[in-house]
């Protein structure tokens, strides 16, 4: 169990370094797209649709990860009163969610790429790929959902602290 929890830790990781590195970029985008339209009264055509694609797959791709440091929102005041009953019916609930949707986005990403299907604007993009990361992400949110769900029915803790790499399982 010690293993996989190192294993989904380093992997989440990696995948909320590339969700920071996507934000990042698209803020770099976007300083240049308004330098570009303001200096050389022209519009870089991509930035903005990309933008939202990026956007898009960083807010699935660290899922997993803001998961496991326990960064999503809770309501406290319904943990107090049972918090294993609670962790187990919330997580259960979640993980249900979480495989209708990561069912419902790969089905859509294989759609897309049987289809060759493209975003309706200028620059025709492949639909295939921003669903892609997107289904991906909602699938590690899943497997992250499988993998708290046995640590919270087996006793042990199912969040890690956040402050980055030096908390996840070693």
């Amino acid at each position: 169990m010690k293993r996989l929890l190192v294993l989904s830790d380093r992997f989440n990781l990696v995948c909320g370094y590339l969700a920071g590195f996507a934000i990042l970029l698209i803020a770099v985008m976007q300083i240049v797209e308004i330098a570009s339209r303001n200096v050389l009264n022209y519009s870089l055509p991509f930035v903005w649709e990309y933008g939202a694609y990026m956007h898009a797959g960083a807010v699935f791709m660290a899922a997993a990860y803001t998961l496991r440091t326990g960064g999503h929102v809770r309501v406290a005041m319904l943990v107090g009163r049972a918090p294993k009953l609670f962790e187990i019916v919330s997580t259960s609930l979640a993980l249900l969610i979480s495989i209708l949707l990561s069912y419902a986005m790969i089905r859509f990403a294989i759609g897309f790429g049987a289809t060759g299907r493209t975003s309706s604007t200028i620059n025709e993009v492949p639909l295939v790929w921003p669903t892609s990361f997107m289904a991906f992400g909602a699938t590690l949110l899943t497997l992250q959902l499988s993998l708290r769900l046995v640590l919270v029915a087996i006793g042990e803790v199912a969040d890690i602290s956040w402050g980055g790499e030096e908390g996840l399982a070693e």
